[in-house]
């Protein structure tokens, strides 16, 4: 449930001030670790090498997590929730429901931090379980993840760069496959809800609430809306 709260005092938004239009739609890049990193998109050169291997990183600091198929199919609804949200949050926006669309966008983003988290450390327990393949979407290079079985794409080199070199790659990031690519948001490999999902997640140690950029947003009339899943600990 969502919490609003209202600011005492503050003070009406000038209708001289444009609000800065949010793109809902878009994945959000961050590190190793799964947390908001406000750097660039690209952290690494185009031309970084990956090596092929399949050996465990030496000098990354992330908790290994075994990627059991519960683990991965608690993600697998986590990443398509992700995508509904990020539909929803257009949707909103463009039907002028500001506050819907930025509490859509954070939950969305949110839970894309918390797949990157996941999958950064299932590959330091284990990369030889992981391979990958590097795609071309809309004209950006996106690394295309097998883990058992069940696909996610993620922006290259979202997981860190030693990370990632210790995933088996078919191809490099400078020959990047041409791969169409829709967004689908139907869940059809699981009838989990996201509150299971998101909880056996955080019996593992992820909790979604923490890759939240802020626990809270500012809806269109200046009010203090709570972003956070209630049910989390």
């Amino acid at each position: 449930m969502l919490k609003e709260l209202t600011i005492r005092g503050a003070d009406p938004p000038s209708s001289e001030t444009p609000r800065r239009r949010v793109d809902p739609g878009d994945a959000v890049v961050t590190d190793a670790t799964g947390r908001f990193d406000r750097g660039s998109r690209n952290a690494y050169p185009l031309d970084a090498p990956t090596s092929g291997r399949s050996q465990p990183p030496t000098d990354v600091t992330v908790d290994p997590l075994e990627p059991t198929d519960d683990l991965l199919e608690s993600l697998y609804v986590v990443n398509k929730v992700a995508k509904q949200f990020a539909d929803e949050a257009t949707a909103a926006y463009e039907r002028g429901d500001l506050t819907e669309s930025n509490v859509r966008s954070a939950r969305k983003d949110a839970l894309y931090r918390t797949k990157t988290a996941v999958l950064s450390r299932v590959v330091a327990a284990d990369p030889s379980r992981v391979s990958g393949e590097y795609h071309a979407i809309n004209g950006d290079v996106w690394l295309f993840l097998s883990v058992d079985g069940w696909k996610f794409h993620q922006p290259a080199y979202a997981i860190g760069g030693e990370l990632t070199d210790a995933i088996e790659i078919s191809n490099s990031r400078s020959d990047p496959l041409d791969a169409p690519y829709e967004r689908d948001a139907s869940v059809e490999r699981s009838d989990r809800t996201l509150e299971e999902s998101l909880s056996r997640l955080a019996d593992a140690g992820i909790n979604a609430n923490d890759h939240l950029a802020r626990p809270t947003v500012t809806s269109e009339h200046d009010r203090i809306v709570d972003v956070r899943w209630s049910f989390l600990p």
